[in-house]
């Protein structure tokens, strides 16, 4: 139960403060979320550049054979990369969900240290 601070009202703080361990958990949590979204867009930025790659030599024409070669694979990051971060296919959420269990075990076991 959170008790009322008489300078909440003045500050226009009306909920409490968290405390630091809670503070340094989420940024945790939001570093683990936002490597999982990076992994993620890069995975499928190379997935991208492989099926064009192997779309051109279908085609006859070899990779060399681009002369907006690294554009084109610029805007293949850049668009893997929003996609990841709009939701993408749902890899970065597994793994995500497969990692909070060993990050919280880690979190307890610095808690029961100090």
């Amino acid at each position: 139960m959170a008790l009322f601070h008489p300078l909440a009202a003045a500050t226009l703080s009306s909920r409490p403060s968290q405390a630091p361990d809670d503070v340094k958990a989420k940024k945790e949590h939001e570093r683990l979320r936002d490597a999982c979204q990076e992994f993620e867009s890069i995975l499928l930025a190379e997935l991208w550049k492989k099926m064009v790659s192997n779309a051109r030599k279908f085609g006859g024409r070899e990779d060399r054979d681009r002369p907006f070669g690294p554009l084109e694979d610029l805007s293949v990051e850049m668009s893997s990369e929003y996609l990841a971060r709009s939701g993408g296919t749902g890899m970065w959420k597994m793994l995500y969900e497969s990692l909070v269990p060993h990050l919280e075990g880690k979190e307890k076991e610095k808690g029961s240290l100090s």
